[in-house]
């Protein structure tokens, strides 16, 4: 969500944090900032831990980035993604694809 946007129409920066949606701030094209919406669950398990879930979640980094920011292992980022019941195959359907044909293919050996 551009600045531009912001000053303009205030209220769609509320919509998207009453529905538990993180928005980037850009200035210029450039992201500079991240909003986050204080629930319960991001209260609980702390900002910078829920920042980056979410930027995880989004889509925005890897679950090894995820990991460096909180100073983590990959297992570790691994078993909290369990935990929080997030889902963190790394895998495209092609790849997903492409290891049952050769599992089956092993089977059928």
């Amino acid at each position: 969500m551009a600045i531009r946007d912001l000053k303009n129409n205030p209220s769609d920066l509320t919509k998207h944090l009453e529905n538990n949606e993180l928005v980037f701030v850009t200035k210029h094209g450039k992201p500079i900032g991240i909003t986050l919406p204080l629930n319960e669950n991001i209260l609980s398990i702390g900002i910078k831990k829920a920042v980056a879930l979410e930027l995880y979640k989004s889509g925005a980094i890897s679950m090894g980035k995820m990991a460096e920011i909180l100073q983590i292992s990959k297992s570790e980022a691994m078993k909290l993604l369990n935990d929080l019941k997030i889902d963190w195959v790394e895998y495209t359907q092609k790849e997903l694809d492409d290891e049952a044909k050769i599992v089956e293919k092993w089977l059928n050996n």
